[in-house]
């Protein structure tokens, strides 16, 4: 694995409480390829840029501190982060949650190693409340029955289930994803993922690796900020269902060839914002992916 390296990116905004044992448990990780973490601090308003800067002071060579010059937001920080991650491997961890498996990027990466066909590897989490106790989150355990592997690009497109803070994905599979920094959207990894499972497998490993903190405030979990992510998930819909026409090189099942068909209906009719060239280069997906 001479050629083999993970980088970790790791977005901060006043998470005082949590980044300490979310770098620790970045630096915990027992492999044999070298692990750097890069940490995009956005100008949190308490101790987060202290506590960072004390660790990349400490260790060097294993950690970056990349203090924001102004409060850029989720999306914006994640396209300033992506290409500080160069590795063959690329890995996340959000500023609040932990991994609890030294092995887990051992094990995600020697499955990607010996797996050309996939490109990325996420696992289970062990939910956490804000204090660190565990606990049974009734909508995560809904979320674990949509768990799965393998062609998986149209199981995600009808929902995220993969855990941002689990993944490690291969890098050259990101050479031609961007982040728009100007829409101001909290699932920018969604968008990743979708990416990654038009181009790749997806691999999941059935273990609780990381520790996933719920917040009564996480974004993901407003409602007002869901309906928000539904409308601008709603307006890019096109540009990913014609990613995937173009990379997609397997014949589909009818299941799937309805999601896609439905998905289609669903850019043509419900997003006004969708240019003209662009309704005219989906409606051949219509008959293409036709459930017959």
């Amino acid at each position: 694995m001479s050629d083999v390296a993970v980088h970790v990116y790791m977005l901060a905004y006043n998470v005082e409480r949590y980044i300490a044992q979310a770098i620790e448990g970045v630096l915990a990780q027992q492999s044999d390829f070298p692990v750097r973490l890069f940490i995009g601090e956005d100008c949190s308003q308490d101790s987060t840029p202290d506590i960072c800067r004390a660790y990349a002071e400490k260790y060097p060579d294993r950690v970056v501190f990349l203090p924001a010059e102004r409060n850029m937001g989720i999306t914006a920080n994640t396209a300033r982060m992506l290409p500080y991650c160069t590795a063959k491997y690329m890995a996340i961890c959000d500023g609040d949650d932990v991994w609890i498996d030294p092995r887990k990027l051992q094990k995600q990466v020697d499955f990607l190693e010996s797996h050309s066909d996939y490109g990325v590897s996420y696992s289970d989490v062990e939910v956490i409340s804000e204090t660190g106790a565990s606990f049974a989150a009734p909508d995560y355990e809904a979320l674990r029955e949509c768990y799965a592997e393998g062609d998986v690009f149209t199981q995600l497109l009808t929902g995220n289930f993969i855990n941002n803070s689990t993944a490690v994905v291969r890098r050259t599979l990101l050479r031609d994803f961007h982040v728009d920094p100007s829409r101001d959207y909290t699932i920018s990894d969604y968008f990743l993922w979708l990416h990654v499972a038009a181009r790749a497998k997806v691999h999941f490993l059935p273990e609780r690796t990381t520790a996933y903190r719920w917040h009564t405030t996480n974004t993901t979990q407003s409602e007002e900020r869901a309906r928000q992510n539904q409308r601008k998930y709603q307006a890019i819909l096109s540009q990913v269902l014609l990613d995937f026409d173009r990379h997609n090189r397997r014949p589909l099942s009818r299941q799937e060839k309805a999601v896609i068909f439905r998905k289609t209906l669903s850019a043509l009719y419900r997003t006004p914002s969708v240019a003209l060239e662009q309704r005219l280069r989906l409606l051949p997906l219509l008959f293409r992916y036709l459930p017959v």
